[in-house]
């Protein structure tokens, strides 16, 4: 599984406007945050609340690939790959090691799962086709797994879900900002736009990174970012019912983000409450400015 040189190799909701979006039918590709899974040591209360949900959204039909991340354990391996000289090549290495470890302990608790971490994307459609759940986890170096994630979704035709510790996407960091706003959806332009300018300073408001961006631009892929601890909140994704997070589409005519108010940045850190009993910590990992040598498994 760890070969790297293989060949092969409920609260606010949200509902769609635009009914030629509905989400009914459709194979979604999950990213999940390796932090929400894994801390310290693996979370086994929310690894089995995971497990169950999508064994139950299986269980009804649903077509489901799915794709672990790192989180911080992977963040801490590459650090320490760093501190003894490895070069990026090889950190990126550890990293998705360790993001295929989290993959195994997910694709070993899901009954309907293929027990084997996969690292060819075009092994996911077989194994889709044999009832099975595809499970991978970061697939080469310089590429996070939520664009690994981006790129399932463009090769199965699929939709793209981000499960990670922020309810959506804002245009502001609203720890800083109270007066922050979380899109209901967005266009693919303003989210690159919203990328490239969080690039320039600490602290981000997008969870996504741009690579992921451009492949759901170029193929207009249906997108969406939520709050990964909130299952029952991504089961009504699933469903096609109202939901609480950020669409991501194509839209015509979309204001500028350039051109769109600014909220009025605090002196004081803003608190978001907890949205769920199993939430735990902050509302994301601490985030540091966006390095092309630093991949955020």
């Amino acid at each position: 599984m760890f070969d790297m040189f293989q060949e092969q190799s409920e609260t606010e909701s949200y509902s769609s406007p635009n009914p030629s979006y509905s989400r009914v039918g459709s194979i979604y590709v999950v990213s999940i945050g390796g932090s929400l899974l894994v801390k310290a040591k693996p979370d086994w209360e929310m690894l089995q609340r995971f497990s169950e949900i999508i064994s139950l959204l299986h269980s009804q039909g649903k077509r489901i690939v799915l794709v672990v991340g790192g989180g911080k354990i992977a963040r801490e391996y590459v650090e320490a790959m760093k501190s003894i000289g490895a070069n990026n090549f090889e950190q990126d290495l550890m990293g998705i090691n360790i993001t295929r470890a989290n993959a195994f302990l997910v694709a070993s608790s899901i009954m309907g799962a293929h027990k084997e971490v996969l690292v060819n994307v075009a092994d996911a459609k077989k194994i889709l086709d044999s009832g099975k759940i595809p499970v991978f986890g970061g697939l080469m170096p310089f590429f996070t797994t939520d664009a690994v994630g981006a790129l399932l979704a463009e090769y199965l035709g699929g939709t793209f879900v981000n499960l990670t510790n922020v309810d959506g996407i804002y245009n502001a960091d609203p720890r800083d900002y109270p007066d922050a706003h979380r899109f209901d959806e967005i266009g693919y332009d303003n989210l690159i736009s919203l990328i490239q300018e969080s690039g320039s300073k600490p602290g981000q408001n997008v969870v996504l990174d741009l690579a992921c961006c451009m492949i759901l631009k170029r193929s207009k892929i249906l997108g969406a970012v939520m709050d990964g601890a909130d299952l029952g909140n991504f089961s009504n994704f699933v469903n096609n019912l109202s939901f609480t997070g950020t669409l991501i589409k194509d839209i015509e005519n979309e204001t500028p983000v350039a051109e769109s108010e600014k909220p009025k940045k605090s002196s004081k850190k803003k608190v978001l409450k907890k949205k769920s009993a199993y939430k735990k910590g902050s509302w994301r990992d601490e985030y540091e400015t966006p390095d092309p040598r630093d991949i955020k498994f």
